[in-house]
């Protein structure tokens, strides 16, 4: 059985050297980790084993998961609130099994530029956007003050009540989603498989089909003839649109649109603001300053006319202005959100304030999710029911004219 010889941290922070028998690289570290040991190297019968393929440069960064960002923050803040030196930190997560690929990727990139020299936070900036921007900030502000460790914290309380909200959203979404795909499923049958088999009975007995099977026939003929030059229009309209997306008047002019819209607007606005709220908070409970925490956060919103709105705070509050006055005049945040960021800027807890104000705007979307849901199931029910049923009926009754036609 081959012999690795290992250096590792153990759960008080003390450092020890050691061999240890295993099967493979891999078994080596699970058992390091069982007896509470931390790695920070592992080399096989004395030679250093070679990188492995996660840890190799491949493709350029680009932005981790949410779940594997939380992940690592959490164990960050773990490991840096044992007061072990960063590049050891690094080192540890980079070897932790638990970690995806990606995430050690990145982390031997971090790695590196910490042992150049760079701090932590400048180590994270450097990964062509692997990071967000609000992340590296936060980060950036806890070294400045001398709290890494909360800072890390509070980040990894942040991302995994985002990722927990996210996660509800997309749970009270499968249902109606669900129903979708079988109507899709069900009308591909019918056009692919039932109606090329009867409409030619008709043309053989030279009878006209019904309606319903002439409507069916001529769709199913339509997109088998034509299926090449109405793939290449699909294929524009969604290069148009990508383009679109990338255009930011028109992106503006969309997503205003959007808060427009009954029911769906108001989804989007709540959502919206829990996230501004809690991301907001987050870093002004760290030490951002201000006017960077609001770039950050407009920056990090997805609904540009939201955004906008947080970007022009930015920089009314540069010129002087209140934050309070810049969100009542774009008419976009709820009146709610604007008393109780006027009592936190008055009361000199913004952040508690902003804190509070994410929890409200979560467990108000949650509950309008489950209610539009509630009633979306049984409307969506219905009408794909109706539909097919009535595809169907068509079907049946194109059946029995066929046999009329056969006993004729």
């Amino acid at each position: 059985m081959p012999r690795f010889s290992y250096e590792a941290y153990d759960e008080k922070g003390g450092r020890s050297a050691g061999e240890i028998n295993a099967e493979t690289r891999e078994a080596a570290l699970q058992a390091l980790f069982q007896q509470g040991r931390y790695p920070l190297q592992l080399v096989e019968g004395g030679r250093a084993t070679p990188p492995a393929w996660w840890q190799r440069e491949v493709l350029g960064p680009r932005r981790l998961g949410r779940s594997h960002l939380a992940l690592l923050t959490r164990e960050l803040a773990t490991l840096v609130n044992a007061d072990l030196p960063v590049d050891d930190v690094l080192r540890i997560i980079r070897l932790q099994p638990t970690m995806s690929a990606r995430t050690r990727q990145v982390i031997g990139g971090v790695l590196d530029r910490v042992l150049d020299g760079s701090s932590l936070s400048e180590a994270l900036r450097s990964q062509d956007g692997a990071f967000p921007e609000y992340y590296w900030r936060v980060i950036q502000a806890g070294e400045a003050s001398g709290t890494l460790a909360r800072s890390l914290k509070e980040l990894a309380a942040l991302l995994e009540r985002t990722a927990e909200f996210r996660g509800r959203i997309a749970t009270a979404l499968v249902y109606p989603a669900l129903l979708l795909v079988m109507a899709a499923i069900a009308l591909a049958v019918v056009l692919t498989a039932l109606v090329p088999t009867i409409a030619p009975m008709f043309s053989e007995a030279g009878r006209e089909p019904p309606l319903a099977i002439r409507i069916l026939s001529g769709i199913q003929q339509t997109l088998s003839d034509h299926w090449l030059p109405m793939a290449a229009i699909v294929v524009a309209v969604a290069g148009g649109l990508a383009a679109l997306a990338r255009n930011d008047r028109w992106a503006l002019a969309r997503d205003g649109w959007l808060l427009r819209l009954p029911v769906f607007g108001n989804l989007v606005r709540n959502g919206q603001v829990a996230i501004m709220a809690r991301t907001l908070g987050t870093m002004i409970a760290n030490g951002v300053p201000m006017l960077s925490a609001l770039r950050v956060t407009g920056n990090a919103l997805r609904n540009r006319a939201m955004a906008q709105v947080v970007l022009d705070c930015a920089e009314a509050m540069r010129e002087g202005g209140s934050l309070v006055e810049a969100l009542a005049r774009s008419g976009r945040f709820p009146e709610l959100a604007i008393r109780l960021i006027s009592a936190g800027e008055q009361s000199a807890q913004l952040e508690t304030m902003l804190t509070r104000l994410a929890e409200i705007y979560e467990t108000t979307l949650q509950l309008q999710l489950q209610r539009t849901v509630a009633l979306a199931a049984p409307v969506l029910t219905i009408l794909i029911g109706l539909m097919v049923g009535g595809l169907l009926l068509a079907v049946m009754g194109a059946i029995v004219s066929v046999n009329e036609l056969v006993l004729q």
